[in-house]
């Protein structure tokens, strides 16, 4: 579905980084916010971006001056951004809704498989502390699968 001009967007680096804050806030906040968005980032092998999905593989990690292409793609930021990951399987999915019940009613088809762990996106999450984080991609000519 095209954009139109008057839609809000996000880049996938910002739906990340918002899905991870999220991720944070609902873990319990055992490790320092810094800690768990690096670590979440640094695992990210391959990522397919399509205009309303969001797929990534997980594996041994990002080395020092790797990155991830498509970071600056935008995505829609209207309706809600639904994580969902599989630990055991090494990937997740985030997929957009037109709406808050739309996601919600996914959320609940997904949490009754019991699977993995799955959550609305919060985009209004701030970061305690700009950090190393947030500049994850900004830096090498090395690029990953995408």
């Amino acid at each position: 579905m095209p954009f139109r001009d008057d839609q809000p967007r996000i880049s996938v680096k910002g739906l990340l980084l918002q899905a991870f804050l999220t991720g944070w806030e609902k873990s319990g906040k055992a490790i320092p916010q810094d800690e768990y968005l690096d670590s979440s980032i640094r695992v990210i092998e391959k990522l397919q971006v399509e205009p309303e999905t969001l797929y990534a593989e997980e594996g041994l990690g990002l080395l020092d001056g790797d990155h991830v292409d498509h970071l600056e793609d935008l995505l829609r930021a209207d309706g809600a951004w639904l994580y969902y990951g599989v630990e055991a399987e090494n990937f997740f999915l985030l997929q957009w809704y037109p709406d808050q019940a739309s996601a919600q009613a996914k959320l609940a088809d997904l949490e009754a498989l019991g699977d993995g762990v799955q959550y609305v996106v919060d985009l209004t999450l701030r970061r305690e502390n700009p950090s190393q984080a947030e500049y994850f991609g900004d830096s090498s000519p090395v690029q990953l699968r995408s």
